[in-house]
């Protein structure tokens, strides 16, 4: 009977822990998909992101500059 006692809180306790380590195995890999989520949204908001006005006002004025340029010429 004490081996019997034994064994069923020993497959208690492994039933537990297995539960835990799930749980955990999922969170790591919720956690993951949500950074890969977040990275990649990321770099695509960034591709098509506005041009920032500072950029915008020197490429404008180069373009100028280089017009310029070529029809004084």
């Amino acid at each position: 009977m004490a081996t019997l006692a034994h064994s069923e809180y020993l497959n208690l306790y492994r039933a537990a822990r297995r539960r835990r380590l799930g749980k955990r195995f999922l969170g790591v890999i919720a956690a993951a998909l949500a950074l890969a989520t977040m990275a990649y949204g990321e770099t695509w908001l960034l591709e098509q992101a506005p041009r920032t006005t500072l950029e915008c006002a020197v490429s404008t004025g180069v373009a100028q500059a280089i017009e310029t340029a070529i029809a004084a010429d």
